[in-house]
């Protein structure tokens, strides 16, 4: 949905990091905030979305945007949801959420030990891309969707992230925002 907001509709319908650049309509049944950084949660789109919602986030994130939910730590699961480490830049608290084969990894350009990914959702800043590639090529997911950057303005930053990961034999898939995919 742009920046790093993935709307993931199926049973339920499961936002992560709420802060998108395209409207998001309809309530969510679970959000999911990766860390406390402002580009990462917008209230007027939580609000929108959030009635009767299930929120999960690390402590601080709750605290920082005071906010109502349930405090989650890496190694916790809840549902068909997997809590694990991530290390988001200058983030106090960051986790990385896995739900039945999509890994959305904030903006870390760190990746966690992960099992049966089927698409993975990755910052691609180019300072990091070596770390990407090494991370990506590690838990070898099914595509790869690069995310949190500027389609009008930084195309170039997904393009060439994806230059590189194609080159090493995965697979990969700009979205525009809005664009679904389906798995």
């Amino acid at each position: 949905m742009g920046n790093s907001c993935v709307d993931i509709v199926g049973e339920e319908r499961v936002v992560i990091d709420p802060h998108p650049t395209v409207e998001l309509l309809g309530k969510a049944d679970k959000i999911l905030i990766t860390h406390e950084h402002d580009d990462h949660f917008d209230p007027n789109t939580f609000e929108q979305i959030s009635k009767d919602a299930e929120v999960y986030a690390p402590k601080h994130t709750l605290e920082k945007f005071d906010i109502q939910g349930i405090p989650v730590a890496p190694g916790d699961g809840f549902d068909d949801f997997e809590v694990l480490p991530c290390n988001c830049w200058k983030s106090e608290e960051s986790v990385s959420y896995l739900y039945q084969g999509v890994l959305h990894t904030g903006d870390s350009a760190e990746f966690p030990d992960a099992d049966l990914v089927k698409l993975a959702f990755t910052a691609c800043f180019p300072d990091n891309y070596d770390d990407y590639l090494e991370g990506l090529s590690k838990i070898k997911p099914g595509i790869v969707v690069p995310f949190h950057y500027d389609p009008k303005e930084k195309m170039e930053e997904a393009e060439g992230l994806v230059k590189i990961l194609e080159d090493e034999g995965l697979r990969c898939k700009i979205l525009s925002p809005g664009e679904e995919i389906v798995l």
